[in-house]
């Protein structure tokens, strides 16, 4: 009997793909890191890079791939790159807590230099008008018998006034009085029926 002439096993065909896309984008991640803002990018790509070319190492170390310096390149890349990525972000963070701690806070009068505090008691309903360094013309209706103030906090001291003036005069009402305080001393007091007026020139 004649046996039919006996085929050769076909070859198994390294798989190398994943080794060498695993050094692409570990390579161009490690490029994109060294860029500042920009390295973003490389966050994805590096990490990506560094478990494609760990897969194609392990490939390359079992047979099934023939491109094991390829991927070793890639593990390096990538591991770099995330390396610099991590410094990156730890750099800005560093200068973000930087800035936020040296910035004074809006409407903080601890974070100025000077606190100016307003008062103001009605004994008829007037009006009131205060002015602080830029802050002018600033006016409200306050009921009789009410307390108002306002606290502000400037790095320079200007001049501030307040000033209260009933809205239609009772003779037989209250007086109103105003008060300024800076840097909690007293530095202007009034008291009248007609216009209370306080004033503080910053020296």
């Amino acid at each position: 009997m004649t046996h039919p002439p006996y085929a050769p096993p076909t070859p198994v065909q390294p798989k190398n793909g994943l080794g060498t896309a695993g050094f692409v984008l570990g390579l161009v991640g490690l490029v994109f890191a060294f860029i500042p803002i920009v390295g973003v990018v490389a966050w994805p790509l590096v990490i990506i890079g560094l478990i494609l070319s760990i897969v194609g190492v392990s490939r390359a170390t079992k047979g099934a791939a023939t491109n094991k310096g390829l991927a070793i390149a890639g593990v390096v890349c990538s591991a770099v790159g995330l390396v610099i990525c991590i410094l990156w972000t730890a750099v800005f963070g560093a200068a973000v807590d930087k800035v936020n701690d040296s910035t004074p806070t809006s409407g903080d009068p601890a974070a100025a230099a000077h606190q100016i505090l307003l008062e103001v008691t009605t004994g008829q309903r007037s009006n009131l008008n205060w002015t602080s360094g830029l802050s002018v013309n600033n006016q409200e209706i306050v009921e009789a018998g009410q307390t108002w103030s306002k606290t502000l906090g400037v790095e320079e001291l200007g001049f501030t006034s307040v000033t209260v003036t009933p809205v239609t005069t009772d003779i037989n009402a209250q007086p109103n009085s105003c008060k300024i305080t800076v840097d909690g001393k007293p530095v202007a007091e009034n008291s009248n029926l007609v216009a209370a007026i306080c004033s503080y020139t910053g020296g």
